[in-house]
């Protein structure tokens, strides 16, 4: 499970480094990732995993989720005269 996770955060990551020029501020770059990887985790739950498993996901979704709901209202206000991040924001809630 650690090496899908490392594979995970690789392809994300690279995902940024590779694609097209990306203009958007770094912190809603920096949230989206956060965002991704919130519900990438929370997507694998599942009640009949080994308890291993399932702990390292409740740590992971504890990280993630945690991070994007606080962030997600602040950065909301602060580029909320900004139609391009605003609808990047949309497609989130926490």
């Amino acid at each position: 499970m650690k090496t899908v996770t490392v594979i995970l955060l690789f392809l994300v990551f690279s995902s940024y480094s590779f694609g097209e020029e990306n203009n958007e501020p770094s912190d809603i770059a920096e949230f989206t990732i956060t965002a991704e990887n919130c519900e990438h985790f929370a997507g694998e739950w599942d009640n009949t995993l080994p308890e291993e498993n399932k702990k390292m996901i409740e740590k992971s979704i504890a990280q993630y989720c945690g991070k994007a709901k606080k962030d997600l209202p602040e950065l909301r206000k602060k580029y909320q005269n900004n139609k391009d991040v605003t609808e990047i924001l949309s497609g989130y809630s926490f």
